[in-house]
């Protein structure tokens, strides 16, 4: 049978348990506020002396709300559900009571359990006398370890620190709960003293000096009056407050690095990127030229330094690329269009000389040095430059001949056409022109081949002056021409009647060639006839060089006849009234020219030559030559040299040689036939003395042959 306790003793039991559990929770609770405000405290404070870092905030709150969170539920759970029962209590009271506490919890036991063995009157006498005992008991203070109160002046302090700075820097003090309750948000910490913003990334010259102005905000409630940064390991750079700003000056940085900015309470940490500046690759100018020109595009320029030519009254844009994408670019203050690296202008008119002052920025911030200076000089459109240029020389043409130029034009824009004109040397009326070649609008450079004949373009014999012209798409622009031509354009009588005249006068320069040649001849026969020792004397040896430099000159000499006489023949070629005949004993005796020239006359000058810087034999071996040996060489000299020189053509002409009509016609096909000089070319020898081959020479000029 379970003994009831006493009334009083078991309320003064209840009553003790309730303020056990009160009073622990009231400490849990209080614990709880004063972790968060703690934190919350925590918090302002670093804010103050440092940019407060999102992990530092997190682990603050979340330290703050473990006592909330975890050390209520830990309080509630040691204190109220593990003492629920009244024995649990007792034994809380045998801390503050140890004998009353024994005495109570044993009389607690006792009414829980039954046993038939014991005397309830001796229970009931025992229950009454704890009653008694705890009657006038306060058990208010038995709480174990309360620590309520200082919790409660915890709290209360944390309270009144936090209500202050409330009320002194409302701000401050909201922006911290903010950053301390939403560690995760990007917000902003509150700083005394106000800065503009800076950017995070901080891109700048490459291996340059670079300026940081940091300027204080109007609002700012502190102007500290210095402020320090320091790249990396780097010295601290100081600058003192100037106008509200701070300008810091940076040595030159070459690898990315961080920037750490310290002023009042205000920390910032910027990355510095050295970068170099952006540069133009390609700078070019588009043109839309002006209409008369008839251009179908809009031709480009590359610009090459700092000056750029436009046809004056074209529209021109300017079109550059640069290293890398780019921001922004203006033209003499003015914002253009910007597209990737590309910087584009509209179509601008170009009247007169002009400066255009470009100046272009990154997607970084970074600008070049200075403003690119462009000078644009409006240039006229000029007139064609031509040259040109005839594939044979000869003056003297058939009027049937056609007359071939090699024309070669330039022009800046465009070439319209091209041509020949002429007119007569005589009279003012004879002239005319022809066009040879069109060109187009946007053809610069054309080579065309002009062609004239006398016959054909409808002109009569007569001497002319011919030139090429050109013109271009400029409007009432005069035509441009080249050197002029003269020309001498004959009938084929008249033509006859020239070339035989010419190649008289030819004739006479061959005979003059040849006697010229006899006399170097016999002067080579003069040194053969020398002995060694005399050959070698100064003035022998000089003129053994006289002679080889004679030589060759008159071997040049040769040479132009030559190049005369087969102009000549080639012309009588064209016209058809000189017979076979004729012109084979022409060439023939032409021929024979060239083989002097090419062959035997150098030949001799080479000999002369190698004689006067040989040294004489005789001094060699200090013996005089014997004459026998000195008659054996002069007789192989004078031999060699009869097998080297050949004799002069054979001219045979009437009693005089033709001369030109008067007006340049011939009188009657008799006299033509008579003037007609009749030639052959003879090769003789020169084994004899020189005297015997200028005695066959001269009886044969006077003999005709066919």
């Amino acid at each position: 049978m379970k003994t009831e306790l006493p009334p009083i003793l078991e309320a003064k039991l209840a009553d003790f348990r309730q303020r056990v559990w009160t009073v622990k929770l009231i400490e849990g609770l209080l614990a709880a506020g004063f972790g968060l405000a703690l934190s919350y405290l925590l918090v302002f404070a670093l804010d103050r002396v440092m940019e407060t870092p999102v992990w530092l905030r997190a682990t603050l709150l979340i330290a703050g709300a473990i006592t909330l969170g975890l050390g209520l539920p830990l309080k509630w759970h040691r204190w109220v559900w593990r003492q629920r029962q009244l024995e649990d209590a007792a034994r809380l009271l045998k801390r503050t009571f140890p004998q009353l506490g024994d005495q109570l919890l044993g009389i607690v036991e006792l009414s829980r359990h039954e046993d038939a063995s014991r005397s309830e009157r001796l229970v009931q006498a025992a229950m009454a006398q704890a009653a008694e005992a705890v009657k006038d008991k306060d058990f208010t203070h038995a709480v174990p370890e309360a620590k309520h109160v200082q919790w409660g002046w915890a709290v209360g302090v944390a309270g009144v620190i936090a209500l202050a700075l409330n009320l002194a820097v409302p701000a401050a003090a909201w922006n911290t709960m903010l950053r301390w309750a939403l560690p995760w948000r990007e917000v902003e910490r509150f700083t005394f003293a106000k800065i503009e913003a800076l950017p995070e990334r901080l891109v700048v010259p490459y291996a340059e000096p670079f300026d940081l102005k940091v300027h204080l905000q109007k609002d700012t409630r502190w102007s500290p009056s210095s402020a320090k940064a320091r790249i990396g390991d780097q010295a601290a750079v100081l600058s003192g407050l100037q106008e509200s700003a701070y300008p810091l000056t940076f040595p030159p940085q070459k690898t990315d690095a961080e920037l750490k900015l310290s002023l009042g309470d205000v920390r910032k940490t910027l990355s510095v990127l050295p970068r170099t500046r952006p540069e133009l690759t390609t700078l070019s100018i588009r043109t839309r030229l002006p209409q008369y020109l008839q251009y179908m595009t809009e031709p480009v320029t590359e610009v090459h330094g700092g000056a750029v030519s436009v046809l004056k009254g074209a529209e021109a844009a300017l079109e550059a690329t640069a290293s890398r994408e780019l921001a922004s670019a203006e033209v003499d203050g003015a914002k253009e269009k910007v597209s990737g690296a590309k910087i584009v202008t509209p179509l601008r008119k170009i009247d007169a000389d002009v400066e255009k002052r470009v100046m272009w920025q990154d997607r970084d911030g970074l600008t070049p040095r200075e403003p690119l200076v462009l000078r644009i000089n409006a240039i006229a459109d000029e007139a064609p430059r031509l040259a040109a240029k005839r594939e044979t020389p000869e003056q003297v043409v058939l009027d049937s001949e056609v007359v071939a130029f090699d024309v070669n034009i330039e022009d800046d824009f465009g070439i319209r056409r091209t041509g020949l004109e002429w007119r007569s040397v005589n009279d003012d009326k004879t002239k005319g022109d022809k066009i040879a070649a069109a060109g187009e609008p946007e053809k610069k450079t054309l080579a065309a081949k002009a062609t004239f004949s006398a016959t054909r373009d409808g002109v009569e014999p007569q001497t002319l002056e011919i030139r090429a012209w050109a013109e271009d798409y400029l409007p009432n622009r005069k035509r441009a021409y080249s050197a002029a031509f003269l020309l001498h354009v004959l009938n084929k009588t008249d033509h006859a009647l020239w070339l035989t005249e010419q190649f008289g006068k030819w004739l006479e320069s061959a005979r003059e060639t040849y006697e010229r040649e006899q006399q170097l001849h016999a002067t080579n026969k003069e040194l053969r006839e020398m002995s060694a020792a005399e050959l070698d004397r100064p003035e022998n040896r000089r003129k053994i060089a006289q002679q080889a430099s004679a030589e060759n000159a008159n071997a040049t000499r040769l040479g132009a006849l030559n190049q005369s006489g087969g102009s000549l023949v080639e012309q009588a070629t064209r016209n058809d009234e000189f017979d076979a005949a004729r012109l084979e004993s022409w060439a023939t005796l032409l021929k024979s020219l060239q083989n002097i020239a090419k062959k035997r006359m150098p030949s001799v000058a080479e000999l002369l030559k190698e004689s006067s810087g040989a040294k004489a034999s005789a001094k060699s071996d200090g013996q005089p030559q014997s004459a026998g040996q000195r008659a054996k060489g002069e007789g192989e000299n004078q031999g060699k040299g009869a097998q080297s020189k050949p004799s002069a053509p054979q001219i045979a002409n009437g009693a005089n040689l033709p001369k030109g009509s008067q007006g340049g016609k011939a009188s009657t096909e008799e006299q033509r036939k008579a003037n007609m000089p009749s030639i052959a070319d003879k090769e003789g020898s020169m084994k004899h003395a020189e005297h015997r081959g200028q005695r066959r020479l001269d009886e044969q000029s006077g003999t005709g042959s066919g």
